[in-house]
């Protein structure tokens, strides 16, 4: 009796690997994007912070220097919150990709269980096209030896 073997069985333990190391790349992906998005909100909250020290200042009066301060502060933070986004998106990006690389496999592999199942059928079918010839044969030798003897 002949065992079955999958003739993609090499692919496919190829795509468990490469949906496994997907998976584990996506769950980073998207911790360095939530970590980014967290630090573009810290940068936004500390300038929303330092805009209200400035106002309760302003009213009070400042000196020029002080303004002068505020103003390279204030320029100074708007960039860095300008790159923080260019940092959001980009890790949104990688995230993205690694999902629709994940995606991608996750149809493979559907598609290669879809050929195991069909295999694994006509496999089967054979085995049961050899027992019911092997049945056969053992009653029409029975019938030829009960026959001739």
């Amino acid at each position: 009796m002949k065992k079955f073997v999958f003739s993609l069985n090499a692919l496919y333990e190829v795509k468990k690997a490469q949906k496994d190391r997907l998976q584990t790349e996506l769950a980073a992906a998207e911790a360095i994007y939530r970590a980014a998005v967290e630090r573009k909100a810290d940068l936004e909250r500390t300038l929303e912070e330092r805009k209200a020290e400035f106002e309760a200042k302003a009213s009070e009066g400042m000196t020029v220097g002080d303004l002068k301060g505020y103003a390279v502060y204030f320029e100074e933070m708007q960039e860095r919150i300008k790159a923080a986004g260019r940092e959001v998106d980009r890790a949104l990006r990688e995230a993205n990709q690694r999902r629709n690389e994940l995606v991608s496999v996750f149809k493979e592999i559907k598609v290669l269980d879809k050929l195991y199942e069909k295999q694994y059928g006509e496999y089967l079918k054979d085995m049961e096209k050899d027992e019911t010839k092997a049945v056969e044969d053992i009653v029409s030798y029975k019938v030829t030896d009960n026959q001739s003897g």
